[in-house]
């Protein structure tokens, strides 16, 4: 491997521009009139609902989270309702047309059947999903069980995501992981004998002392199961965190350096491909049928996002937010009457060039002419300078209809490429 393009990988973007500017007191009771919520005029959304609530704190995880308790779901699932009725009995959420919903985490798996039955009674009572196309359920393979699968079935989810990282007990062990590779077959058999065919996957690589032929096996595995969608996450080892903490004592072995990395991804590149997947996205790989049309929508149709839930980030009607992380103060936001949001942002006309950049190129490709259509210029022309520092690191490839990702190296940079677009003040609020 030459010298780095950049010192470390970044972490994906899930959203641009983001916000981040604090809601104050008087802020707050605006918060309708920034989002256009009175507005009535037909649209349509995307839906993403957050259960913070984890069996285990995994000791590498940055995103909002709490641990399990009962008397804590409740209390979150009757102001996370409260939310979403605070949201549905709006003009322009009862007017739009909801294409796909998430339920992410966390770990929603926790949730028992009465629960789940209560959230989905309530996102049909205050949600127009007349129309929707993909319903996504993300969890733990430890915490699903076949009747809770079933039950998701019925009520209308057809896309399972499991949090597998991987395969080999060793190494979940190494990562305080709570499922085994058993949990892990024994949830994906579940999902598809309870009627749900289009099951997602979640791996880690460069973990603590992981070889290159433990990775492969991880990945030997998902083509064996025959899975149609696979996202592939480098471990991040968060200073201060518990897992960092156990590594620089010698308790736990190190993780490879960027070198290892990058071979690691380049041969999951060749095997996946092989196999007959495609590079759907710097994470995402998919075989025909595969696609996630949440994660297409978003990140191709820029379709507005309405998040609800701890921490929970989105854009509705050109206001761009994230909600509260502290699940006390989330509560009492709800609680008062108020909309829980801590950051927002108001996205502006100029915005837009860096959110088709920072965003479509998540996607490995974005449409040249499209944007000159959009925006008057080519792309290069509008980053003149960046775009010659792309070209000669040889991380971007310009050709007459499209720009995308080059193989391998502009691939594995890829997240690091999207964030040169974002302005600093909105980088700010990425996760880190």
């Amino acid at each position: 491997m030459n010298k780095p393009v950049y010192p470390f990988r970044e972490i994906g973007i899930g959203h641009y521009p983001m916000g981040n500017t604090p809601v104050s007191p008087e802020d707050s009771k605006r918060l309708p009139s920034l989002m256009n919520l009175n507005q009535a005029a037909a649209s349509s959304k995307l839906v993403y609902v957050h259960i913070p609530f984890c069996d285990s704190i995994c000791p590498f995880c940055p995103y909002p989270k709490a641990f399990n308790e009962q008397g804590a779901r409740k209390d979150y699932l009757a102001a996370l309702f409260r939310e979403l009725e605070m949201y549905g009995m709006t003009p322009q959420i009862r007017n739009c047309s909801v294409e796909a919903l998430y339920i992410g985490g966390g770990t929603p798996s926790v949730l028992d059947e009465e629960e789940i039955t209560a959230l989905f009674e309530q996102l049909q009572a205050t949600l127009p999903m007349h129309n929707i196309e993909e319903i996504t359920f993300e969890g733990n393979p430890a915490s699903f069980t076949a009747a809770k699968l079933k039950l998701l079935q019925a009520l209308g989810v057809n896309r399972i995501s499991l949090g597998v990282q991987t395969f080999n007990d060793e190494l979940g062990r190494r990562l305080g992981l709570l499922q085994t590779g058993e949990d892990s077959l024994r949830a994906i058999q579940d999902s598809r004998e309870a009627g749900i065919a289009n099951v997602s996957l979640d791996l880690m690589y460069n973990l603590p002392g992981q070889t290159m032929q433990e990775w492969l096996e991880d990945l030997a595995k998902v083509v064996e199961l025959d899975i149609g969608h696979v996202t592939l996450f480098p471990l991040k080892i968060i200073p201060g965190f518990g897992l960092a903490k156990r590594i620089a004592s010698g308790e736990l072995p190190a993780c490879g350096g960027l070198e290892l990395e990058q071979q690691m991804y380049i041969e999951a590149c060749l095997y996946l491909e092989s196999q007959g997947y495609s590079v759907e996205s710097t994470y995402d790989f998919v075989r025909p049928g595969g696609h996630h049309v949440y994660s297409r929508k978003h990140f191709d149709d820029y379709l507005d996002l309405l998040s609800v839930g701890l921490g929970a980030f989105g854009d509705v009607g050109g206001y761009a937010y994230q909600n509260v992380k502290l699940l006390p103060e989330y509560v009492k936001k709800i609680t008062s009457g108020d909309l829980p949001i801590a950051l927002g942002y108001e996205v502006k006309a100029e915005d837009l060039p860096n959110q088709f950049l920072a965003m479509g190129l998540r996607r490995t490709a974005i449409d040249r002419q499209q944007f000159r259509r959009k925006f008057g210029v080519f792309p290069e022309e509008h980053f003149p300078e960046l775009f010659d520092k792309f070209v000669k690191e040889g991380l971007v490839e310009i050709r007459e209809d499209t720009i995308a990702l080059t193989r391998f190296h502009g691939l594995f940079w890829g997240n690091n490429v999207c964030k040169e677009f974002c302005e600093e003040q909105i980088k700010m609020a990425f996760p880190k």
